[in-house]
């Protein structure tokens, strides 16, 4: 585990995502949650996917900092990319069979922009991480008991690597925190980059 104490950075989590909190706990990261208010606005016309990404993590993270005076804010967002489509959130059962259709049989990129932001001081680093993945070729059957399961929910392109959506990923090339939603490495950087220390 990370030795929290090897700095007196308290850090904010600017969202909700069990998720995210599960994998600071696991490393030891002490932390706070408040989640952002803030809405999830559609990409700007002619940002990458990647620029979307890192818009949102930063609109989250802003809109946090504006609540505290000291700490650092932590603030992410992940997204899927199917072909040249971003599949968030589904808002309903429809649209996440829709989108689990769209990725059974093909490669998609998975995209989190990580956004901290000194409260103090109003420094701020931000960075993005990548992953592919393949999603395994879906019959009808196998999206209908994915979809019973509820796990769709509050997953960005409908499915959770790490819960019953194990079943439908076949290969991963790069981070596989950043598919769960938080990609470590670019987070520990990130920290580096602050001058915050969480490893020896």
């Amino acid at each position: 585990m990370l030795q929290p104490t090897r700095t007196d950075h308290r850090f904010i989590l600017a969202s909700a995502s069990p998720r995210r909190r599960e994998i600071l706990r696991r490393l030891g990261v002490r932390f706070l949650v408040d989640p952002s208010s803030a809405g999830e606005p559609e990409p700007v016309p002619g940002d990458t996917p990647a620029m979307h990404a890192l818009r949102l993590a930063r609109l989250k993270a802003r809109d946090v900092r504006d609540r505290h005076s000291s700490g650092i804010i932590i603030g992410a967002d992940t997204i899927v990319v199917c072909g040249r489509q971003i599949l968030g959130k589904p808002r309903s059962g429809r649209e996440a069979r829709s989108m689990l259709r769209c990725l059974g049989g093909r490669w998609h990129e998975v995209i989190t922009g990580i956004c901290l932001i000194d409260a103090a001081s109003g420094k701020t680093r931000s960075a993005c991480s990548r992953s592919r993945v393949h999603i395994r070729r879906l019959t009808g059957a196998e999206i209908d008991w994915y979809l019973a399961t509820g796990e769709y929910r509050d997953k960005a392109g409908a499915y959770a690597i790490q819960g019953h959506g194990a079943w439908l990923v076949d290969r991963l090339e790069g981070c596989y925190y950043n598919v769960v939603g938080f990609p470590v490495v670019t987070f520990l950087n990130l920290c580096r980059r602050l001058g915050i220390r969480l490893l020896p």
